[in-house]
């Protein structure tokens, strides 16, 4: 099957026009509204105060003049305190972490779950799979929405799935080479992980049966969606979701272009704002991601801030879809790094680190703040021979040979000269002064369950790499 004949879970959803979409986003909006009024609490509270007293006087239109609603909205209403539908019609409860050990709690009724699973089948069908697939599912299972979310979407879809979750590394290499999957989900950092414990096996790409993965959770830059591709031979995309909102599934790339996340606005009205000033920004500039949830049940949400940056694009896929496009997340407003007065992203930084093929994918940013003035220190790996060599023998991906040490790196003095150039680099590319720091491989903690550590801070004591402080 050509990449331009794969299905599509919901067509009429999915390709419907920008006046088709519209109508249903005002008749579900209005409905929304109106069910937050009826059941009263601090989003009822606010939406009065805004002078809306009927569902039907919400608009697309009046929608930005309307308040927000946060994180702190649902550690405020822990754990049931926001449910817009009597607490016997609640039959999940996901979260996230929280402040201080509580989580944050979301609440589900089997609508929601229903709406849920369709979404991760749209996410699926986008990357290729089909009721013939079989998925292997890498994402943890509890609380955490990732691996029941994609789980659930490949059964609505008809698709065999493979629920090894997170962690078991060697299992997981078993599993993938005996059951033959197409499609695989986890996320991105340990999909690195996976690719480099094939290559330390002499498994090289074109040996595994993947086709393509979907994976989120994490912010992740172009060259690693270049650098799984290497590993794994398989065709990287990009799934969005959070708890507060569905989970995974609000929004996801597609095979055929792979060049933003399809957002589901037929159920998630999506906008994109200035953090500071809360005013929508035009399409293609980044933003705050804000979402309102038309058709969620247990716990609706109005205009949510997520934190999450990225832009919004507009206009028909080659694949088909004609819903708007969000960019990957280039990070959060509250994860951004401010360091002598210039703001970054981890994300950033990875996309220059990983544009050098002598690099691998593990790096830590240090914010040193042991001093009035705060400095940033990265740590980075060499990439191994076995990574470097896993897509073409002997040849790193910086088109050097890969002897027995690291690729393109041998000696202290290489290391140093590396070093030099990626700070420069880094520098030229960001505007950011930084340190960096060429560690021996393996030095980087490596996480096989969860999210990826990207950033520490170090305030007084032991550096929290060995090599820092030099």
């Amino acid at each position: 099957m050509d990449d331009g004949d794969l299905p599509i879970f919901d067509r009429q959803a999915e390709t419907m026009s920008d006046a088709e979409r519209a109508a249903i986003q005002i008749r579900r909006l209005a409905a929304m509204a109106g069910r937050l009024l009826a059941a009263g609490g601090s989003q009822a509270e606010r939406l009065r105060a805004a002078g809306v007293t009927h569902g039907r006087e919400v608009t697309l239109d009046s929608l930005p003049g309307l308040p927000f609603t946060r994180k702190q909205d649902l550690w405020d209403g822990y754990p049931f305190g926001l449910l817009a539908v009597p607490r016997d019609e609640v039959v999940a409860v996901h979260g996230s972490s929280g402040t201080g050990g509580r989580p944050t709690l979301v609440s589900y009724t089997r609508g929601d779950l229903d709406l849920w699973s369709q979404m991760c089948a749209r996410a699926l069908a986008a990357a290729g799979a089909t009721a013939a697939s079989t998925v292997h599912n890498a994402y943890g299972y509890g609380l955490f929405t990732g691996g029941l979310g994609i789980h659930q979407g490949a059964i609505r879809l008809g698709a065999t799935v493979v629920p090894v979750s997170g962690g078991m590394t060697a299992r997981q290499l078993t599993l993938l080479q005996d059951l033959k999957p197409d499609i695989l989900a986890c996320t991105p950092s340990y999909a690195i992980r996976l690719g480099e414990a094939f290559a330390e096996r002499g498994v090289k790409p074109g040996e595994l049966s993947l086709r393509a993965g979907l994976f989120g959770a994490e912010p992740w830059s172009e060259p690693m969606r270049a650098r799984i591709g290497d590993l794994l031979g398989l065709r990287a995309l990009d799934i969005y979701g959070l708890s507060e909102v569905i989970g995974p599934g609000v929004a996801a790339e597609c095979l055929v272009a792979a060049d933003g996340l399809h957002v589901n606005e037929d159920h998630f009205l999506v906008e994109a704002i200035d953090p500071a000033s809360g005013v929508r920004v035009p399409d293609g500039t980044p933003g705050e991601l804000v979402f309102t949830t038309l058709t969620k049940q247990a716990l609706p949400l109005l205009r949510y801030r997520t934190g999450d940056v990225a832009a919004l694009r507009r206009g028909p896929c080659p694949c088909g879809r004609t819903l708007v496009k969000m960019t990957k997340v280039a990070g959060r407003t509250d994860d951004m790094l401010v360091i002598r007065g210039v703001n970054v992203y981890p994300a950033e930084v990875e996309r220059v680190l990983l544009a050098d093929g002598r690099m691998s994918p593990h790096y830590l940013l240090v914010v040193d703040a042991r001093a009035a003035v705060k400095d940033l220190i990265v740590a980075v790996e060499p990439r191994t021979a076995a990574a470097a060599g896993s897509r073409q023998a002997g040849v790193s991906g910086s088109g050097q040979a890969a002897g027995s040490g690291p690729a393109g790196v041998s000696g202290s003095g290489h290391a140093d000269l590396l070093a030099q150039e990626l700070t420069r680099a880094i520098g030229e590319q960001l505007g950011l002064r930084a340190r960096v720091r060429v560690l021996a491989a393996g030095t980087v903690p490596r996480t096989e369950v969860g999210k990826a550590v990207r950033v520490r801070t170090w305030t007084a004591g032991e550096p929290p790499l060995p090599g820092l402080d030099g």
